[in-house]
């Protein structure tokens, strides 16, 4: 176990974790990037292993799903010449990121499903008893929450910095 084990700390991790969770990742992301982010120093996995009381198998592949998604960062090899991580300090960028390869990949994955129910024949609709109303309202929500996705991605290219002098 690392030393000076903190409740405190343990506690923000298994909160960040619930609300990770809440989101849709796993509590255990949540948990690695809450220690990442305020660890002044990379982290190893074996940091991880130790001090949650998980599998090696666990921690790789958590590692690996929050590098894939950018929220991690691999930083360099410790002194025992194990890769070492930090939370990826660019929120905008991590946030972005999640929304371009997660959320825009389930909402197409939404109006795939979408247009296979409403290519139906209307006798097959009708035989189990939908509104085709609410399949074309259904439809126009889904375009609608992808033109947003898509508008919100846009901003991904602009620069707030100037803005953030305005408002401190």
């Amino acid at each position: 176990m690392p030393e000076n084990k903190l409740f405190e700390l343990d506690e923000l991790a298994e909160k960040v974790g619930e609300f990770i969770q809440y989101w849709g990742f796993k509590k255990v992301h949540g948990k690695l990037w809450c220690y990442l982010f305020l660890s002044k120093t990379p982290l190893d996995a074996q940091y991880f292993i130790d001090r949650l009381g998980i599998s090696k198998a666990l921690v790789s592949q958590s590692l690996t799903e929050l590098k894939d998604y950018q929220v991690i960062l691999e930083a360099g090899k410790s002194e025992r010449k194990t890769l070492v991580y930090s939370a990826n300090p660019n929120i905008t960028d991590v946030i972005f990121g999640v929304l371009r390869s997660r959320e825009k990949k389930l909402l197409c994955q939404i109006f795939s499903a979408y247009r296979l129910l409403n290519d139906l024949p209307k006798e097959s609709l009708d035989q189990e008893n939908l509104d085709i109303e609410n399949i074309q309202r259904l439809g126009t929500m889904i375009r609608f929450a992808e033109k947003f996705l898509s508008g919100v991605l846009a901003f991904e290219k602009l620069d707030f910095r100037q803005w953030k002098t305005i408002f401190r």
